[in-house]
């Protein structure tokens, strides 16, 4: 078995190829051809969680199983607020293949799985993001959307000054246009062709009497029912799209809560995002839509993003062969 570390997968990995990997993985779920199980959440102490997530394409010869800590204390002792590990196995033979790193595996698949959305729902001429959360998640949706739009200058919405102030930096060099600290978010959100959230946040970052048309919300880092970073209203005036229904009606608490208040009904929510992939379903339908896709996160963008993984290793000879 093959054991890829986080700086194995960091040079075996790009934006661009993460992206086509994923979207593969939506279309094959559109075929029929994607089988996961609904996610695990095990609950911890002081509202921690743990996750486990289990799937198969066997077109692809991908198989694998994805377990997750999200520890909100970890900010202060200085570690990531998420863990995670990921098995690759063969569907076929059941052999496992490979054992790796999964925290930048996650980060990668979720900000490829939003640029994919990000293809079909924001304008084909977005230059201005607005980016809530200065974490490891924020970097890669930063870094998967600028592969799909022409993005000329980010802002930055932290609650972390001085967090926010080295992300800054480190994006401005990473991404190579100006990103700046957004000293007024609710300017900011104004202003913004795409709003990118990714944080841990439990009540609304972006107001729906803020948006301006034309503009797409992505919505990725609130993953529980009772977590949100889009409010009612905002919901209300998006054509939204998910990435899996049962996802959507378990977890994502941007859409739960105002089905609960009955602002809106399960209708409100148009396509999963495998149907607008495989234009079963319509995208972005006029240059003054508000769009919002919304991501809890789906199985088979890991087995897909692990199996791409797994073949360019062996291709290069990257990583560490043990046995059991």
């Amino acid at each position: 078995m093959l054991v890829l570390t986080r700086a194995d997968l960091e040079r075996l990995l790009d934006p661009a190829s993460v992206i086509d990997a994923v979207e593969s993985a939506f279309r094959e779920a559109a075929a029929g051809h994607a089988v996961a199980l609904p996610r695990a959440a095990l609950p911890l102490a002081r509202g921690n969680v743990f996750l486990g997530m289990v799937s198969t394409l066997p077109r692809r010869q991908a198989l694998g199983a994805k377990l997750i800590t999200v520890i909100g204390g970890n900010r202060a002792r200085g570690l990531p607020t998420v863990h995670a590990q990921y098995l690759l196995s063969d569907p076929d033979t059941g052999q496992p293949l490979a054992f790796m790193e999964a925290g930048f595996l996650t980060a990668i698949r979720t900000g490829a799985a939003s640029a994919v959305a990000a293809r079909h729902l924001a304008r084909a001429d977005s230059r201005r993001i607005l980016c809530f959360g200065a974490g490891v998640q924020a970097e890669y949706q930063l870094r998967c959307l600028q592969a799909v739009l022409p993005v000329e200058s980010v802002g930055v919405a932290g609650r972390d000054p001085g967090r926010a102030k080295a992300f800054v930096t480190r994006m401005r060099d990473a991404l190579g246009v100006p990103v700046a600290i957004a000293r007024d978010p609710r300017a900011a959100v104004r202003e913004a062709d795409v709003i990118t959230c990714a944080t841990t946040a439990s009540h609304p970052l972006v107001a729906g009497r803020d948006l301006r048309p034309g503009v797409h919300l992505d919505a990725v880092g609130s993953f529980r029912p009772h977590m949100r970073e889009i409010d009612t209203e905002g919901v209300k005036r998006a054509y939204v799209v998910v990435d899996t229904y049962e996802g959507a009606w378990e977890e994502a608490g941007d859409l739960l809560i105002p089905i609960k208040a009955r602002a809106i009904t399960r209708r409100h929510v148009k396509a999963e995002l495998a149907q607008v992939v495989a234009r079963k379903k319509p995208g972005r339908a006029s240059a003054p839509a508000i769009t919002l896709f919304k991501s809890v996160g789906w199985a088979p963008e890991d087995a897909i993003t692990a199996r791409l993984a797994y073949d360019r290793a062996m291709a290069a000879g990257v990583g560490t062969e043990v046995s059991f």
